[in-house]
Order: structure tokens, then C-alpha cells, then sequence
């Protein structure tokens, strides 16, 4: 057994109050003798004492917060450990570039957080990180199986920040993610952005010797910008003019990694891709999940409430002469 707060059993010595105060409640007589020998009501004063004196160290144990040893359970299923790297940027909340209805449109990053979590929800025995980026990385969840803080992660990851895209950090942090975890099967980073930041000669090579080492896969969906150039067109650019997104492409294949791109002007494209991507890693995947210890707080306090309710029955007992 844990004790999460200690420092409350300094406070036990309170329960020895109901014995050291003396009530002065009664009525006040000049010659004792006078009275009755009374072992009910002696016999009941201790009881209402020892109550009182119960309900406060009930009281101090819930504080001290006891619980129970966490456990280490093995499972297995299929599945892959994933980390998303997602894009934060304000453009992030335009609409796609492939509707022209004029209507009001379901912005990009609306659909991303839509779909994403029905991806994660689909694959109960994936582990998953995530990470946001714009200007700089932004943490967002370690590599878990805790779908209740995948959800909120992909939440704020999917919510607009600064005008900038570095997705360099954004890889960066997403890789580092999986140094914290043993590798179990499957590894991929999926990257969704709508643009894509220049990488220098310096973070191309790091990231690529962190991408290599760590054996990932490599899933890229761009949801494409109006007026953005296809990550696949053919035209000749001169060197200096490549697109950004053109050469981010290039940088992938250069790898000889598992790599896949997609491109998504509309939420039925951005779909598609995860379709694709959940079809593709989708392999036997073994990890531990951590059963947090029984927390042994609740029992007391429950106690300290049934000897509260007993203390306000005693309390309004009458005597009717």
C-alpha cells in the first residue's frame, strides 16, 4: 500500500478531542447524591465519544490518500504504436481547398479532429502519441493507451495558434516520442498539415538519422491549400523555387522508409487517407498497461459519512418524562 500524503497522519492526535473536552450540556445540581446512578447515559456519552473520535481519524486517514500498489498487465492485439504530429497553424481553420459550394464549409481543422477521433476510436489496441506544432513543437500526449487523454490531446492539438509551420520541431518532438516506450510491432508518424515548412541541411540530417534508427513508417496527409501545387506535379521548378511541400515530399522518399502521402482537398479525401492508413498498420502488437492501485480514500470517507449520519440521530434522540 502507497500513502500519497503523509504529512495528514499529523493531524490524528485531533481524534483524541471527544475525550479530552468535557460537555457542558445538563442541568446543574447542588448535591450530586441527590441524582441516580444512570449507566445508560454513561454508557451512551462514551459511545457518541468513541463515534466523534472514529469519524475524525476516518477524516485524517481519507486525506493521508492510501491506495493500492498500480499493476502491470500484459496485453496484446493488433495495432501499431503511433504518434500524430498535427498542424496548429490558423490556416488550419479555413476551409478545404477543394470546396467551391459556396456554402458554409467544415473547416479543415473541424474535420481533422472529427475523423481523427474516430480513428483512434477504432483501434482500442493502438498506443498513441501526439504532438502539436506551429512556430515550435508543442507536447501533447505521451505514447499511451489512455484514450481519455489520446481525446484530449487530439482537442488541443487540433485547436488554431500562430500563423507559422515548423514542421521540423513538430517531427523532431513527435520521433522523440518513441525513445520513452519500448517498441512493440508496428511504429509509424502521421504528419497532417496543410503546408509545409522549409527543413535546413542540419534538421534534415538528424531527423533522418532519428527516423532510420527508429525503424518508423512514414504516413503524410497534406490537405492542400487553395492554390497550393500537387506534392506529385511534374513541372520543373528551378532549384531555388522548388514549393516547400514538393521538397518535404522529395526529403520522405529520400529515406527508404515505409512512406506514403496523401493529398485532401475535401473530408471525404481526408477520410480516405485514414481509411488507408488504418488498413495499413494494422499488425500484432504486445505492451503493458498500468492498472492504477485501488484507492482506499473512498472507504473512509463513506465511514466518516455513516458515523456522521449516526453522531445527528444520537444527537436529536429526546427523553420524554
Amino acid at each position: 500500500m502507497e500513502i500519497l500524503n503523509p504529512w495528514a497522519f499529523a493531524l490524528l492526535p485531533i481524534a483524541l478531542l471527544p475525550f479530552w473536552l468535557k460537555s457542558h450540556q445538563g442541568k446543574m445540581y447542588t448535591w450530586l447524591e441527590m441524582m441516580p446512578a444512570d449507566q445508560f447515559s454513561d454508557r451512551a456519552n462514551l459511545a457518541v465519544k468513541v463515534i466523534t473520535s472514529l469519524l475524525l481519524a476516518s477524516i485524517v486517514v481519507a486525506l493521508a490518500s492510501p491506495r493500492g500498489h498500480d499493476e502491470k498487465l500484459q496485453r496484446a492485439g493488433k495495432g501499431a504504436q503511433t504518434v500524430m504530429v498535427i498542424d496548429r497553424s490558423v490556416s488550419m481553420d479555413h476551409p478545404f481547398a477543394g470546396d467551391s459550394s459556396g456554402h458554409a464549409a467544415e473547416m479543415k481543422s473541424g474535420a481533422a479532429r472529427r475523423l481523427i477521433t474516430q480513428f483512434i476510436d477504432s483501434r482500442p489496441d493502438d498506443m498513441m502519441g501526439v504532438v502539436g506544432f506551429t512556430n515550435a513543437a508543442l507536447y501533447g500526449i505521451k505514447i499511451t493507451t489512455n484514450r481519455d487523454a489520446i481525446h484530449a490531446a487530439i482537442d488541443a492539438a487540433t485547436s488554431p495558434s500562430l500563423s507559422q509551420t515548423n514542421i521540423g520541431a513538430g517531427l523532431t518532438e513527435g520521433v522523440g516520442l518513441f525513445d520513452k516506450i519500448q517498441s512493440s510491432g508496428s511504429r509509424a508518424i502521421i504528419l497532417l498539415s496543410d503546408g509545409a515548412g522549409k527543413l535546413s541541411p542540419r534538421v534534415k540530417f538528424l531527423l533522418s538519422e532519428r527516423l532510420k534508427s527508429r525503424k518508423l513508417s512514414i504516413y503524410w496527409i497534406m490537405l492542400r491549400e487553395p492554390g497550393e501545387p500537387s506534392i506529385y506535379s511534374k513541372e520543373v521548378y528551378a532549384e531555388d523555387r522548388v514549393p516547400n511541400s514538393i521538397q518535404l515530399h522529395q526529403y520522405f522518399q529520400s529515406l527508404n522508409l515505409k512512406y506514403k502521402a496523401y493529398e485532401a482537398d475535401n473530408p471525404e479525401t481526408l477520410q480516405s487517407a485514414i481509411k488507408d492508413i488504418d488498413a495499413s498498420e494494422k499488425k500484432a502488437i504486445k505492451y503493458s498497461e498500468t492498472i492504477a492501485g485501488y484507492d482506499y480514500s473512498r472507504i473512509f470517507i463513506i465511514l466518516a459519512l455513516i458515523l456522521g449520519v449516526i453522531l445527528l440521530m444520537i444527537k436529536n434522540l429526546r427523553v420524554h418524562e
